[in-house]
């Protein structure tokens, strides 16, 4: 789908092993936050990428796995999943050459930069919309058309079964 170009936090690992833009975590959603919290709140990552796509057409159940760009997760030693504070700082990018034409809705994550990270029902601060950080987009046309002279679009997967929807028959 995309080939990531340019990405000045590529080195960085935590202590533990986190890394930053992975595909890891999964995205907070209402549904988890009035489990645990007991209060609704529509302002969370899964509902602003559900905005995001609305004007294309699209419906929350086509919201799906997502690329966390410029957050901290891994798992620990004991194989819990984790989040933590982003290390990036104006200036650090993320670039990708879009492979196929691609829709990218963004969320600017309302836990911010997670350095003041809360969840459930003694956590609900609003001192995390504090450290919410801009993110900036650019979209680039290539200029030079040459550049892509030995690019070949990527090919289709040549699978052809049915997901053994049909059953093969077997010699007895």
């Amino acid at each position: 789908m995309c080939t990531i170009v340019g990405d000045t936090l590529a080195a960085y690992s935590d202590d533990v092993g986190g890394r930053v833009h992975d595909l890891l975590g999964t995205r907070c959603d209402p549904y988890v936050n009035q489990m645990l919290s007991g209060k609704a709140f529509d302002f969370h990552c899964h509902s602003n990428l559900t905005r995001a796509i609305l004007p294309f057409g699209l419906v929350e159940s086509d919201v799906h796995d997502v690329l966390n760009v410029f957050q901290v997760t891994g798992l620990n030693k004991d194989g819990q999943y984790y989040m933590e504070p982003c290390p990036a700082k104006s200036g650090d990018y993320f670039e990708f050459f879009a492979e196929i034409d691609l829709l990218c809705a963004l969320s600017t994550c309302p836990g911010g930069d997670l350095s003041a990270w809360g969840w459930g029902k003694d956590s609900g601060s609003d001192d995390m919309l504090d450290c919410c950080r801009p993110l900036a987009v650019q979209i680039f046309r290539l200029s030079d058309a040459s550049l892509l002279k030995n690019w070949q679009s990527p090919e289709s997967a040549t699978y052809s079964g049915v997901h053994g929807l049909k059953m093969p028959t077997f010699a007895a």
